[in-house]
């Protein structure tokens, strides 16, 4: 029962730190523009350097998921900016 417990503390790890903040980043890039109507372009470029830093501090899991999590966040955003009619 031990090597399961420790293989989900390390598992929790990986969303610790800068990777926590670019998975925080990323939902609320994607969540203002439909909450606020409003649209923040710089909340993904900040929330791609955290998942960068993530992955530079080891934490690989938790800084790819930031990461795609903050892509989305960056379509979102351009596609915010095309005029519909």
């Amino acid at each position: 029962m031990a090597p399961a417990a420790i293989g989900g503390l390390g598992l929790m790890y990986q969303f610790t730190g800068p990777a926590m903040w670019s998975l925080l980043v990323g939902v609320a890039g994607i969540a203002v523009p439909f909450i606020f109507n409003r649209v923040f372009f710089f909340l993904p470029i900040i929330g791609i350097i955290y998942g960068v830093r993530a992955i530079m501090r080891a934490r690989l899991i938790g800084g790819i998921v930031g990461i795609v999590l903050n892509g989305i966040a960056g379509v979102i955003t351009i596609i915010s900016f095309i005029p519909f009619k």
